[in-house]
């Protein structure tokens, strides 16, 4: 590179060098353009619900310092240092004066050229007024040749100050960029090189709002996601439809947490989860997953924190029944625990000793395989809201994000599941300020989403396990989706896009027709029949992103019938057992 730098002139330099930075300005906007966010043909339209739910769009942008807490480390950059809608504006300020900017930027060549008049070039192309070659010395100072009067000089920056001497001098000058307030000691316009520091850019006094921290809601007709009653009873929903109303929660299945439930307060004994000895069910659903024509990888799950706590022979029966299904063909590995620590348990030391517990039993037994667990962490949702952090550590005390840490430290499992749309209700009682205008704006789900993945970015989760996310805000309640194509869409940027445009590899969908007392949820309609979701997920080509939960006791029309309908949208089922 130097050798073929050092054999253009001062022109052609710049002449490359410009035609760099307007390819770059030319061409950034349209790769923007092409590829405007993860989630093809998804992109938010003005006016549409989509505008107020969306992902983190990182190509236009987006900061998240407003949600995430105080604690997050510094080093967590969330933004663009130059996102496309700058670039013209980068561009302006480096080709303005002819370069000039150019010419004051840092590093210096080791040798270089200037005009004797700095306006010779803007206005004529040449050095009329005579040229200066300055070579740099080996104690980093430059050694400047007036090629008129022959007038020799010895230049550079110190302290942030372009100095010129007439000697000679004995140390290398201060490594440090110019200061704009610096003044140089005995440079004059004509001799010294005109430094400016390197442009910066206050990103978010240009930078436009993140949508999801509009000061706006849901669609009316979009269930916002609540929590539990206490006493274990339905809780009306917030736009009282008795459809969406929250259910009561049972370990029957997976935790119906639905765009209007959340993880249950207490724990009921897992007796009547059928067990594969004694029931074929999840035997013939392992099988017909592992179709080749359905190309899915395959998990089985059961909640082995239930048994643990009923004591040492449930446990063991469990175990035996989680183990002979995993040891089945074409099964990748085994969930053994969901929502840890969030019920159940009272003290952490009792959430590690079952942790260490059942990975040592489950790596003995399974070698190979491999184990997750999940886990929910409601202050992450709560961004920097400080009073939504204190209750929610309250609600969960032991499934807080510095529990977590330490769970995930015992190297247990490869893989963790973290929960996300939960706590709808919750959240919505608390109020972020808005990035551009600064006004208080409540906790939207595409916010809460937002936050809750960038704080686990935050957290480092992804050195000490595989990070994925289960998300349970999908799903609907009765037989027919509320949502129509444009509501589905800004439900699927916000829940969907939100955590894959932060890292998240894959998202786990709860509520293929999840049945919970009398209520039932689903992602597809009653009968296997599309609506605007799924058809807006199968789409989208994110397949190989997405993965569903499965119970083979509750099925639309035939294990293999769901299952074939599931993989057209997902590329990894979890089996409850």
């Amino acid at each position: 590179m130097k050798p073929l730098l050092g054999s253009m002139t001062r022109r052609e330099r710049r002449f490359a060098v410009a035609g760099v930075i307007i390819t770059l300005t030319l061409l950034l906007p349209l790769v923007a353009a092409a590829e405007p966010g993860l989630i093809p043909g998804s992109g938010p339209t003005p006016g549409t619900a989509s505008a107020t739910e969306q992902p983190a769009d990182v190509e236009r942008g987006d900061s998240c310092h407003d949600t995430l807490p105080a604690d997050t480390p510094s080093y967590v950059v969330c933004r663009w240092l130059n996102p496309p809608q700058d670039a013209a504006a980068a561009a302006q300020f480096w080709l303005a004066e002819d370069g000039a900017n150019l010419e004051r930027a840092q590093p210096l060549p080791p040798e270089f050229i200037r005009c004797n008049q700095k306006s010779d070039l803007a206005k004529t192309g040449t050095c009329k007024g005579g040229e200066t070659l300055c070579q740099q010395q080996p104690t980093g100072w430059y050694r400047c040749t007036d090629q008129v009067t022959r007038k020799v000089t010895y230049e550079g920056y110190v302290n942030g100050a372009w100095v010129v001497r007439s000697t000679p001098p004995s140390t290398a000058p201060s490594p440090t960029a110019p200061s704009p307030t610096a003044t140089s000691t005995a440079a004059t316009p004509s001799t010294a090189p005109p430094r400016s520091p390197a442009q910066t850019i206050d990103a978010t006094a240009v930078l436009p709002a993140p949508a999801s921290l509009a000061t706006s809601s849901a669609p009316a007709s979009t269930p916002a996601g609540t929590e539990p009653s206490t006493t274990g009873q339905n809780e009306p929903p917030p736009d009282g439809n008795p459809a969406t109303a929250a259910p009561t929660l049972t370990s029957t299945t997976a935790p119906p947490d639905t765009p209007t439930a959340e993880p249950p307060p207490t724990a009921t004994p897992s007796s009547s989860k059928p067990a594969p000895a004694q029931d074929s069910t999840a035997a013939q659903a392992i099988a017909a997953a592992a179709a080749s024509r359905l190309r899915l990888r395959i998990w089985v799950e059961s909640d082995l924190a239930d048994d643990y706590l009923a004591g040492d022979r449930p446990y063991t029966t469990a175990l035996q029944d989680l183990v002979a299904a995993a040891q089945q063909p074409g099964v990748t590995g085994v969930k053994f625990a969901d929502n840890l620590g969030y019920t159940g348990f009272t003290t952490a030391a009792d959430v590690t000793r079952f942790l260490t517990r059942a990975g040592q039993d489950l790596r003995a037994a399974l070698p190979g395989k491999h184990l997750a667990i999940g886990v929910v962490v409601p202050e992450l949702g709560c961004g920097a809201a400080k009073t939504c952090i204190r209750a929610m550590r309250a609600k969960a005390p032991l499934a807080t994000k510095e529990h977590i840490t330490r769970y995930l430290t015992l190297r247990a499992v490869d893989r963790v599941e973290i929960s996300t749309g939960l706590f709808g209700r919750t959240y919505a009682q608390y109020q972020v300020p808005d990035a551009k205008t600064g006004k208080p704006t409540a906790i939207t789900p595409a916010l809460a989403a937002r936050a809750q993945w960038m704080s686990v970015r935050a957290l480092e989760w992804d050195t000490l396990a595989q990070v994925r996310g289960r998300e349970y805000g999908l799903a609907h309640a009765g037989g027919t989706s509320p949502w129509d194509n444009k509501q589905a869409t800004a439900q699927i940027d916000a829940r969907i896009g939100t955590a894959l445009a932060l890292g998240v590899p894959t998202i786990t969908l709860w509520g293929h027709k999840a049945v919970d007392g009398t209520q039932t949820y689903r992602l597809l309609d009653a009968g296997l029949a599309p609506n605007a979701l799924w058809t807006t997920l199968t789409s989208q080509r994110l397949r190989g992103r997405l993965a569903v939960i499965v119970d083979p006791a509750s099925t639309e029309r035939s294990i293999t019938a769901d299952l074939t309908e599931l993989a057209k949208a997902v590329s990894e089922v979890f089996i409850l057992l």
